[in-house]
This record gives structure tokens, sequence and C-alpha cells, in this order.
């Protein structure tokens, strides 16, 4: 019996201790992200104040442009860990997004009509961040996600969106369904729109 109480004593000192362990821990690396964060806002104002090179470079690409946040995110996360909320617990994967590639299609505006059959659930071509949601002339309520291939995905023409702005998402994951029977799918990168055909080209396997 005392022996079965050492044993008991023990183990729980090591599970008390083992939580004291990840408390600290995590405070650690809360403290951590919050002074690298400091340091990157700070960094951003000093450059502001340096030359007008500096100011105009700024302006360009965190006022002017969509700031590349798949790039910043992937290298936050692989060096601090999660920046942005990962939205897929909320959400569900259904099946691969590769059937949308597989689908008739035609040229429309800047992107690609494919067909599908009526309210379709649509899920993602790549994973990324969700940096639009809402109305876009000739594609009706539009999703846009920021690749992490750098390519920005825009889905037009689907309702019932389940997710939010700047979350997070994998690929595959669902996000909505289509309002009709099509979806309107443009690719973008760099600022130019990309052929739909050379893109199945680049992804046929």
């Amino acid at each position: 019996m005392d022996d079965y109480m050492k044993v008991s004593h023990h183990k729980k000192n090591y599970l008390e201790q083992n939580k004291r362990d990840k408390k600290v821990n995590y405070l650690k690396n809360l403290i951590s992200r919050i002074l690298i964060s400091i340091i990157f806002v700070l960094s951003v104002c000093i450059l502001t104040k340096i030359s007008d090179k500096s100011l105009s470079f700024i302006n360009k690409y965190l006022f002017e442009e969509i700031m590349p946040f798949t790039k910043f995110n992937n290298w936050y996360q692989s060096n601090l860990g999660n920046l942005l909320p990962n939205n897929n617990e909320n959400v569900m994967s259904v099946f691969s997004s590769r059937e949308l590639l597989t689908n008739p299609y035609e040229k429309y505006e800047d992107g690609t009509k494919i067909m599908l059959t009526k309210q379709s659930p649509v899920s993602l071509l790549m994973g990324g961040i969700v940096v639009f949601i809402g109305e876009k002339d000739l594609y009706g309520n539009t999703l846009i996600i920021q690749g992490n291939d750098g390519i920005d995905y825009w889905y037009g023409n689907i309702t019932n969106v389940g997710v939010n702005l700047y979350d997070y998402l994998e690929k595959d994951t669902l996000v909505g369904e289509v309002s009709d029977d099509y979806l309107y799918l443009v690719l973008q990168k760099n600022g130019t729109f990309m052929d739909y055909e050379e893109y199945l080209d680049q992804n046929k396997n």
C-alpha cells in the first residue's frame, strides 16, 4: 500500500511539474512572438523615416498592393508557429478540389467559367489566406485566396461562404457552393492574369 501511495505521489508531482513546464514554455513562446512583432513594426516605422525610397517602397507593398501574406505567414509559421487562425476546425474537406479541374469550361473575361451541377460545393485548389470576400463586377460574390504557390485564386459566383477574412485554409477545404451551375475561376500571379489551360497543363499530376 505504501509503495502504491509513493508511486501515485510521484506521478502527481510529475504531472504537476509537466503542467508548469508547459505553461512556462507557452509564456516564453508568446513573449518571443510579441517581441518579434514589435521589432517588425518598429523596423517599418524606422524605414519610413530613413529615406523617401524606403517610404515609397513601403507604400507600394503595404498600401497600394496586396501584401504577400502567405510568404510572410509561411516564414512565421516555420519559425514561430501560427500567426493567423487556421479555420479548418470550422469547415470541412469533403472531396478533392482536383475534381474542379476535370469539368467542362469556357473562357470568361479574365478567367474561366467552369460548368458544375447546381449548387456544387467548392473546395480550394491551393491552401492559402483569405484576402477578399465580396462582390466583384462580372463575377458576382467572390472569394479570393492568396495561395501558397504565389497565385491569387478568385472563386466567383459562390454563396454560403463559410470562412472569414484572413483565415488560413488548407488545400481541399470546403469554402462554399456555386450559386447556380457554374463557377468563375480567375488565376492571377504578380498582377498578371494566367491562362487556365496552361495552369491545367502544370497541374496534371
